[in-house]
C-alpha cells in the first residue's frame, strides 16, 4: 500500500518514509453488550438495594434512589463500589454511565467508573483490586489507580496530572471510560477528556470486573455538597 500526499507537485505525490516506517491497518472490532442496568428494577422498586446482580464492596453501600445508582450518605473513604457480579470476557473493556446531578453541585464529592479490577482478591499496593478509575466533581475529574502509599491515595495514569480541571458535564452527559491494552481513554459525549497508559505489571489485564463507585465528602470539612448519581450503565467488551 502506498500514502499519497494533496501536493500538485508530481515529486511529492507519493510520502516517502524512513527507515522502518509503515502504515498498519487495523480492523475495528465492534463491541458487544456484556451487562447493563437502568436502575429501575430491584427490591423496593425505584429505590432500595441494587439487584442481584452487582456486589458492593468499600466503606459504604451504594444503592438506588429514583431509579438511579446512588452514594449520597456514605463516607469519604474508604472508596464505595458497585461491581458487576460476572467477570467481563475480554481485556478490553468499556464502561458507560449516565451522569444526574439531581440537584446537587459537589464540589469534592466524586463519581466515577471502574474497569480491569478483581475486587474478590486480598488488597494490594498499588490497588490492583480496584482497577483503573476516572472520577470526577463539577469541577476537577482524574484517571488514576489506587495507592495506598499515595499522599492522596492514588497515582495518575501516565500522561495525565494528578487533578484536571473541567467544567460541569452536562446534567445527562454520556461517560466512559475505556481499557485497551495499556491504554486507557475516558470520554464525556463522545470527547476524549483524559487518557493515558497503566502497564500490565501496575493493573494486570488480565483484571476482568468492571463497576461503578461514588464518595461522598459533605462530612468532611470544607467538603462541599453531597455527590451527583449515575444512571444507565453498560458494560462492552469485543
Amino acid at each position: 500500500m502506498q500514502g499519497f500526499t494533496n501536493s500538485s507537485f508530481f515529486s511529492r505525490n507519493v510520502v516517502k518514509g524512513g527507515v522502518n516506517t509503515y502504515l498498519t491497518l487495523v480492523p475495528v472490532v465492534p463491541l458487544v453488550q456484556r451487562a447493563a442496568d437502568t436502575f429501575d428494577a430491584g427490591p423496593g422498586g425505584l429505590t432500595g438495594p441494587l439487584s442481584q446482580d452487582w456486589v458492593t464492596t468499600g466503606g459504604g453501600t451504594l444503592d438506588r434512589v429514583n431509579g438511579r445508582l446512588n452514594g449520597v450518605g456514605t463516607p469519604s473513604v474508604p472508596l464505595s463500589y458497585a461491581w458487576w457480579d460476572e467477570p467481563m470476557p475480554s481485556d478490553t473493556q468499556v464502561v458507560r454511565a449516565v451522569m444526574r446531578w439531581d440537584g446537587y453541585d459537589p464540589e469534592h464529592s466524586a463519581c466515577g467508573l471502574v474497569v480491569r479490577a478483581n475486587p474478590f482478591v486480598t488488597p494490594s499496593n498499588p490497588g490492583t483490586e480496584n482497577g483503573v478509575q476516572f472520577s470526577w466533581t463539577r469541577g476537577i475529574m482524574a484517571l488514576y489507580y489506587e495507592d495506598y502509599d499515595a499522599a492522596n491515595g492514588f497515582v495518575p495514569v501516565t500522561g495525565t496530572a494528578q487533578y484536571v480541571n473541567t467544567s460541569k458535564f452536562p446534567e445527562g452527559a454520556l461517560v466512559e471510560l475505556r481499557a485497551e491494552g495499556n491504554l486507557y481513554t475516558a470520554r464525556v459525549n463522545g470527547t476524549i477528556m483524559l487518557q493515558g497508559t497503566v502497564e500490565n505489571s501496575v493493573i494486570p489485564f488480565s483484571n476482568r470486573y468492571v463497576g461503578l463507585t461514588i464518595q461522598d465528602d459533605s462530612a468532611v470539612q470544607n467538603g462541599g455538597g453531597p455527590p451527583g448519581r449515575l444512571d444507565d450503565f453498560q458494560a462492552l467488551t469485543p
